[in-house]
């Protein structure tokens, strides 16, 4: 929590505003974070306090007054620092405060953390209550300290690590396995945390870029007054047309010479001449009064706007006004405007995208919260059954259980897997291993693979790869990943019984595509760009009732565009689902492996 200044336009004099009215003008995300402040100091020492009433009983009184007094003392100072009006303050006098609520912030987040000394003492349920607790606050700073990242790290960070550090040095399996997922949540808060962050920033460029957009409006809009406050060009005629009168810019506005006017010569000729009508006074004449005149263009480009006014003495006056600054300036209005529109847009855009960006979320949050508790409660219930011996001390059904914790192990394994692959993609890190891959090979071992993981059996996955099929130039662990994906999603949506079929064709411009099809629920039309984004699913129930949290297909498309290839997708609901892979024809390897032999 500090006191930054970003500069910005501003459009009234800083003395006629108070310091606390100019902060926040200049940056309205701080001056929200200040108001939530006092709530966050008020959250805390509820949640403190109700933890601490709970553990009081399974704990020395001693140990639980004094990690209250600790939050009691943080939560003071968050207090008293929100309720510090804005001012001014000196680069080295804020970077000094900086550093300060930096500190405090991971002196906060250490007192969370050092509630992991507590957990050798408790029972389980009350471990269980004080790491949600704790993995809740590392939640909420996630997102109330978005705009201070460095407190927000530094909380996060020193909340977490002492029940890492605590978990993997209980050296059982479950003590490591806690400590990965505490591991992989607080990465995946850091990264909530820059990417709210960065959405801070991006809408506080577009407010600043919309307020110069708007003084440059002004700006324009002052020109056009002061065009028209410019001198005119005029000249008085008889009633007869002849000219009686003008000044000196009236030919320097048409773009006459000076020696082509006299007296008496008629005026229709030399308007015809700087390319007006030449029955322009006519025109003027015969228009009705309070009509807007119209501007028109010279011979030699400039704009006027032409009245006709009549003198006390009954003289006639044609006035001329040069608008061309006005409408250049207008031309230029007009395109700020688009441009204005076109902001507009973007910042919609952004905020949409800031709301998929919360939905997608709160739906990965949900479904990695199932995923996770389904194998750690089977892992946490076998382990726990072989731990107290229920069945004596050798029954066979030991090992059926190390089965299964085993096979919960991997699937957890496999989800942290795919969220760091997701994380390789985001930051452009992915690089290719080429070399030549059979893919009837590696769709063998896929099927094989798949088998285990799902328990459809091999004989669900009916093989349709032609024997001349060549080789392809790829990194072969991606594209086993690529079919593992696909296998592992169309067995899961297809019903008992349905066979999955995997094929391939070399096409006629050389490319290479692999496709998988099943026979399930299929996808919607409106739902099959978007189960392609991360953590998405064409329904929520559907990854209620299949389990998954969304990765597998964002996963797929990120590996094949990775090859410079592209992804498409066949569906109806009801009637199946046909994924497929098509790489460009440069990675087809141009000799074909040779067909078996006839046997």
């Amino acid at each position: 929590m500090h006191d930054s200044a970003d500069s910005g336009i501003t459009g009234a004099d800083p003395t006629a505003e108070t310091a606390a009215a100019q902060a926040r003008r200049r940056n309205p995300a701080m001056a929200g974070f200040r108001r939530i402040l006092p709530i966050n100091a008020l959250v805390t020492l509820i949640i403190s306090g109700t933890t601490g009433a709970l553990l009081l009983t399974r704990l020395p009184a001693l140990w639980v007054w004094t990690w209250l007094a600790l939050h009691a003392t943080g939560a003071l100072y968050i207090l008293l620092r929100g309720l510090q009006p804005p001012r001014q303050r000196s680069k080295s006098r804020q970077a000094l405060l900086r550093g300060i609520d930096t500190a405090i912030a991971g002196l906060a987040g250490l007192v969370w953390g050092g509630g992991a000394l507590f957990l050798p003492h408790l029972d389980p349920n009350h471990q269980v209550l004080l790491i949600m607790v704790t993995g809740g606050m590392i939640a909420g700073s996630s997102a109330t300290l978005a705009v201070v990242p460095s407190n927000a790290i530094a909380y996060m960070l020193a909340a977490a690590l002492p029940y890492v550090v605590t978990f993997l040095l209980s050296g059982t399996t479950l003590g490591y396995a806690l400590g990965a997922m505490a591991t992989a949540f607080t990465a995946a808060m850091l990264m909530t945390n820059r990417i709210v962050y960065g959405v801070i920033r991006r809408n506080r460029r577009l407010r600043d870029e919309n307020l110069a957009l708007y003084a440059r409006i002004r700006g324009a809009q002052d020109e056009l007054l002061d065009i028209a406050e410019s001198s005119e060009a005029f000249a008085f005629f008889d009633d007869d047309g002849g000219l009686l009168l003008w000044n000196q810019r009236f030919p320097a506005l048409l773009g006459l010479d000076m020696a082509a006017l006299h007296q008496g010569v008629a005026l229709a000729p030399l308007l015809e001449r700087a390319g007006l009508p030449a029955d322009l006074t006519e025109r003027l004449e015969a228009a009705v009064a309070g009509a807007p005149r119209p501007v028109q263009e010279l011979a030699n480009g400039h704009w006027v706007r032409a009245s006709l006014r009549r003198t006390a003495q009954g003289d006639r006056a044609l006035v001329l006004v040069d608008v061309t600054e006005q409408q250049t300036a207008s031309a230029r209005l007009r395109d700020q405007n688009e441009r204005l529109a076109e902001l507009f847009r973007e910042v919609s855009e952004a905020r949409d995208a800031a709301l998929r960006a919360s939905q997608a979320k709160s739906t990965f949050l949900a479904n990695m919260s199932h995923e996770l508790r389904t194998p750690l409660n089977a892992i946490i219930g076998f382990s726990d059954i072989m731990q107290q011996k229920l069945f004596g001390a050798a029954s066979p059904r030991y090992d059926e259980y190390l089965h299964d914790i085993h096979g919960s192990a991997l699937h957890l394994l496999g989800i942290i897997n795919d969220i760091l692959d997701l994380a390789r993609i985001e930051a452009n890190q992915i690089v290719l291993t080429e070399e030549a891959v059979c893919i009837a090979d590696e769709a063998a071992t896929c099927i094989r693979l798949a088998d285990l993981q799902s328990g459809h059996g091999a004989s669900m996955v009916l093989t349709a790869l032609p024997d001349d099929l060549p080789d392809l130039r790829a990194d072969a662990r991606l594209v086993r990943q690529i079919l593992l994906n696909l296998l592992g999603n169309a067995l899961k949506f297809s019903p008992p019984g349905a066979p999955v079929e995997i094929g391939g064709r070399r096409a006629d411009t050389g490319e290479i595509e692999i496709w998988v099809r099943d026979h399930g629920i299929g996808i919607a039309a409106a739902d099959q760009a978007r189960i392609f984004e991360p953590f998405e699913q064409a329904d929520s129930q559907h990854s209620r009732k299949f389990g998954g949290v969304g990765l597998g297909l964002s996963l797929v498309r990120a590996f094949v565009a990775a090859h410079q290839g592209q992804v498409a997708i066949d569906s109806r609901p009801g009637h199946g689902t046909r994924i497929s892979a098509v790489f460009p024809a440069a990675r087809t390897i141009a000799a074909a492996r040779p067909a078996p032999p006839a046997v």
